[in-house]
């Protein structure tokens, strides 16, 4: 193995050529890779500039890619597209973690005095009916992400397949009936 020493100049000059080239070539295939980013995560720009710049963040870390690039020109285009997608698929686990965290389940030892105390089956049932008026009476959108989410089950990315917005807007969207509901019912 042949060791070559370089002053530190000509280090730094090579390394920003590198960075040049690379950023060059990332560059021509910029609008496709937006395109996919867009399609295959449902993106909306914010996030699809968040992918873009991880992906950068991504190559730019690699040490000595520009030249493996250089070499290898005709498979580049598939390796960005393999990044992005790795990307996506990180960013979609990321969102199922925080999903099922947020996510709070049914407590059986909660609710079991409830059989003992019938006044309380009133209060809950007149409950029950104000948030059944309050779900009538906000946005459509609002309903269905909520009622998708903690009638039927689903998670945050499914509801967001079914609705077809961001996991962010289903987010935005229980959230806000869940203030509706809390401000009516704490009335």
């Amino acid at each position: 193995m042949k060791v070559v020493y370089l002053n530190t100049q000509s280090a730094i000059a090579q390394s920003q050529s590198d960075n040049a080239t690379l950023y060059h070539l990332i560059s021509e295939h910029e609008p496709a890779l937006r395109r996919f980013i867009r399609v295959r995560a449902r993106a909306n720009s914010p996030e699809v500039e968040d992918i873009i710049q991880e992906m950068y963040a991504k190559l730019f870390s690699l040490d000595g890619l520009a030249q493996k690039i250089e070499a290898r020109q005709d498979t580049f285009r598939s390796f960005l597209f393999t990044v992005v997608t790795n990307l996506i698929i990180d960013r979609e686990r990321r969102a199922k973690v925080r999903a099922h965290e947020a996510h709070e389940p049914f407590s059986d030892t909660l609710y079991s005095t409830w059989s003992n105390e019938p006044e309380k089956h009133a209060g809950i049932a007149e409950k029950l009916i104000e948030i059944e008026n309050v779900l009538e009476n906000i946005n459509p959108h609002h309903k269905s992400a909520f009622v998708l989410c903690r009638v039927e089950g689903k998670a945050y990315r499914e509801i967001s397949d079914i609705l077809g917005v961001s996991v962010s807007t289903v987010e935005k969207y229980i959230s806000a009936a869940l203030t509706a509901i809390r401000n009516k019912v704490q009335d």
